[in-house]
């Protein structure tokens, strides 16, 4: 093979920024050098971090904001560990990325950075993949960016050095994705029982989740809303779902606002598309009324009913299910119902709401309500904002009072529970955005933590 063949580091960087890859989140070290600087090569936008766990939440935050294929790269051995939080930050979000992983060359077992990086990765629930030799590199790389994409798993792909530097013909055909398959259409006869369950209901509700989101599922919810009656309320991963609707309850749970709480409590059947019902989601259970039904749609068959016993599983995507629900409502013949969907009910949502219901100030000399001072900021800040926010226990400030103007312009890294994520995510968020102002709220330490990457973000 002639020396002038390009490595295989080279070509796989090829290879991902045909699949889509705009941009890669890194920090470097000797390991991830080679891909790194291939991928630049190969016309994807470097962004640094000054700690892998940054580089991480940035690149989680960015992904959930713009749908593309994303690259992390870090160093082996503590490269891979620091980054391990917001790893599984996003594994446990289901955030598609392909986190480039430097690894020790192929049984360099003595090395001082060897780790064994697979069982790293499980832990925290990523999916461990691996160029096993350079033979076999292009089609692991293909295999882990379509689990990435296809699955919608994050992937940490192994880069063995001696992998990495060793030539490759460049004379080679390219790889291509798989095709991506239609949406998950569920069995007619559960959107049968789901459309007797919604005849029969006095009191509906839609939930919208991640899974509505990242289906694009938002009209066909708001179309079913209208058709039935039903009020709309998210989970916080689908925070800014339904926003500015006037039968919004905004986020059901732990952010709850009063009259969320309220209606959500008083619904006698609720139906989550692309929703986990976690205890947070459903505070413990005390949302659920007796004798309610509890519909659960997911792509994910061991999603529904996990959290919580549902009465009716549907295993589909969240806006083929609402489509295919709307199109059994109007074969049946059933006219439009106003449901819960009238004046007196527009003004007690709009009362109730966090904005609008009256709290005690409990502002002093010393301290500011930040209840008094969240709704100040909210008013000052422009609609078009995104808005992301830590973890810690004054997060619910967030979520609960500055408003975002649709679910792809919030993160709330909440899924690891992890302080210090908040900072690292309003940067990858903006990235995503840009020219909308970018807002973070933060506290117990978080901003301390992770502050030194704004230094390399000014414009931020």
């Amino acid at each position: 093979m002639s020396r002038s063949n390009p490595a295989v580091a080279d070509v796989i960087a090829g290879d991902l920024a045909r699949y889509g890859a705009r941009r890669c989140f890194a920090l470097l070290g000797t390991a991830n050098f080679k891909i790194s600087h291939a991928v630049v090569q190969g016309g994807v936008e470097l962004i640094s971090a000054r700690h892998e766990c940054n580089a991480a939440s940035m690149a989680d935050a960015y992904a959930k904001a713009s749908g593309e294929l994303t690259l992390v790269s870090v160093h082996s051995g503590p490269g891979l560990t620091n980054a391990l939080t917001g790893i599984g930050e996003a594994a446990k979000s289901r955030t598609p990325l392909v986190v480039l992983a430097g690894d020790v060359p192929t049984g360099a077992v003595k090395n001082n950075f060897y780790i064994e990086q697979a069982d790293m990765v499980r832990a925290v629930g990523a999916v461990p993949e691996r160029l096993h030799t350079p033979g076999t590199a292009r089609e692991d790389a293909l295999r882990a960016v379509s689990r990435a994409l296809r699955e919608r798993q994050t992937v940490v792909l192994s880069l063995p050095l001696d992998v990495q530097h060793a030539p490759l013909a460049s004379n080679l055909p390219p790889l291509e994705l798989p095709p991506i398959g239609g949406r998950l259409h569920p069995d007619p006869r559960a959107v049968k029982e789901l459309a007797n369950a919604l005849e029969c209901a006095q009191r509906p509700l839609i939930l919208g989740g991640r899974g509505a989101v990242v289906s694009d599922a938002e009209a066909m919810l708001i179309a079913l809303a209208e058709r039935t009656g039903a009020l709309l309320a998210t989970s916080v991963c689908g925070h800014g779902l339904f926003s500015g609707n006037p039968w919004s309850l905004g986020i059901s749970g732990g952010f709850s606002s009063p009259i969320a709480d309220e209606l959500i409590a008083e619904s006698d059947c609720i139906v989550a598309f692309g929703a986990s019902m976690t205890a947070w989601t459903t505070k413990k259970g005390k949302l659920i009324a007796s004798g309610a039904t509890v519909a659960q749609v997911d792509v994910e068959a061991g999603k529904i009913g996990y959290q919580m016993t549902v009465q009716i599983a549907v295993h589909g995507d969240a806006q083929a299910t609402a489509e295919a629900l709307l199109a059994e409502l109007e074969r049946r013949g059933a006219k439009p119902r106003p449901g819960r969907h009238n004046e007196a009910m527009r003004e007690r949502i709009r009362a109730g709401d966090n904005h609008h219901y009256p709290h005690p100030d409990e502002s002093g000399d010393d301290f500011i309500d930040p209840r008094t001072l969240s709704k100040a900021v909210d008013a000052i800040l422009p609609v078009d904002r995104v808005v992301a926010s830590d973890s810690g226990y004054f997060c619910g400030w967030v979520p609960r009072y500055l408003r975002v103007p649709n679910a792809r312009a919030s993160c709330l890294s909440h899924s690891f529970q992890s302080v210090w994520l908040g900072l690292p995510s309003v940067i990858g968020l903006a990235i995503a955005n840009p020219g909308k102002l970018a807002v973070l709220g933060t506290g117990d330490g978080g901003f301390l933590m992770s502050m030194a990457d704004p230094a390399l973000h000014p414009g931020l």
